[in-house]
């Protein structure tokens, strides 16, 4: 049997690891069109939940993705200065290049082979192989070759992002809130390895024209970002790699999850949102259920695309509902700008409707009698 992965990003090369674990006589070949010690990121977050649920796939592998990694369970929120800090799921925090080192060379020792710096940009190419797999992201080309069968919804945010990254090293990730007179501005910040932290900055539309960074190009914007963010990046500077202005895209596959011997998976497949960050999550839980679908059917490959998707599908649409409540929750910040500190970050934990009020109180006693009590 002889399996192409179309995109070398966590879903693929995790797919690879797992399907060769399963059968190592398979050949598995992953096709990815940037070089292999390139990214186009800064870190990645998991939380223990999200580990904990592809750590029965893969262990060892598992084990070693998180080693090494900065966690924490703590996040903090700052409005206008005034800064508050509360207990939330534990994170492992890795730099996105360092993830994607472990996973190739998890990949090699299990026979996998590479071929970077290409891209597959016909049906043509797919041919000659038993199955295919596009993991190659949000603007995927597999996906787009057979539109007609996947028949992909596609819409974008109104919010703008910039992503940069920084020296100042944000230990607890810190979500920063500022009300200026051009809008609500969002710094979202966290650190990734020693010397690094993620900072990606997101505006309304509003927020956006109002400062008149549809003006400024990857330079002057990053200037102008250090400038507003100045108190929370205490002077230091931000960093750039190809950070652009962008509004993220929302993709949902409405029509069938596979053509022939055709499927998708990951960002390719389904995306969340920036807000939740669990893309990387999204793409690796994609790859178990289909590997496992693929050994419950005897590797009878029609058989495992349609369990694959029965089981897949109504779990990832939920999360992708919670995903549209909180894009939501952001987009709505400017029609009802932040002044209490507390009351922001109980709204914030809440938005999704995935965490238990309950939960969020046993954990943070102090913050929520504070916020229960009447003020005299």
């Amino acid at each position: 049997m002889k399996v192409l992965v179309v995109g070398g990003g966590p879903g693929g090369l995790f797919f690879g690891i797992l399907l060769k674990r399963a059968r190592p006589d398979i050949a598995v070949h992953v096709v990815e069109q940037n070089p292999a010690d390139a990214t186009y990121g800064w870190g990645i977050g998991l939380t223990d939940s999200a580990l904990d649920a592809l750590r029965p796939s893969a262990p060892e592998v598992v084990s070693d993705l998180s080693d090494g990694a900065d966690v924490t369970d703590e996040m903090e929120f700052t409005l206008d200065g005034k800064s508050l800090r509360v207990h939330a799921s534990t994170f492992y925090r890795v730099a996105r290049i360092v993830l994607l080192e472990k996973l190739q060379q998890w990949g090699r020792a299990a026979g996998v082979t590479f071929a970077h710096n290409e891209r597959v940009e016909t049906s043509d190419e797919l041919a000659g192989w038993d199955l295919v797999v596009g993991a190659d992201g949000v603007n995927s080309r597999v996906r787009e070759m057979f539109s007609e069968v996947f028949k992909p919804d596609i819409s974008y945010g109104n919010n703008w992002f910039a992503w940069y990254g920084t020296a100042q090293l944000f230990g607890t990730p810190s979500l920063i809130f500022l009300n200026r007179p051009e809008g609500v501005f969002v710094g979202h910040a966290s650190q990734y390895s020693p010397d690094r932290s993620n900072f990606l900055v997101e505006l309304s539309p509003e927020a956006y024209y109002g400062a008149r960074f549809d003006t400024l190009g990857e330079e002057a914007s990053r200037l102008r970002c250090e400038e507003i963010f100045a108190e929370s990046l205490h002077g230091g500077r931000l960093y750039t790699n190809k950070s652009l202005w962008f509004q993220p895209k929302f993709v949902r596959c409405a029509g069938s999850w596979s053509h022939d011997n055709v499927t998708l998976l990951g960002d390719a497949l389904h995306t969340v949102h920036p807000s939740l960050g669990s893309g990387t999550r999204f793409a690796m839980r994609d790859a178990v259920y289909l590997v496992d679908a693929l050994v419950s059917a005897s590797w009878d490959v029609p058989a495992a695309f349609r369990s694959y998707e029965e089981s897949r599908r109504d779990v990832a649409e939920a999360f992708q509902r919670a995903a549209v409540r909180s894009i939501g929750w952001y987009e709505r910040l400017q029609d009802r700008p932040p002044r209490d500190l507390a009351k922001m970050t109980l709204e914030y934990v809440m938005r999704t409707g995935r965490v238990r009020y309950e939960e969020f109180r046993r954990r943070n006693p102090e913050m929520m009698s504070a916020y229960e009590t009447p003020q005299p």
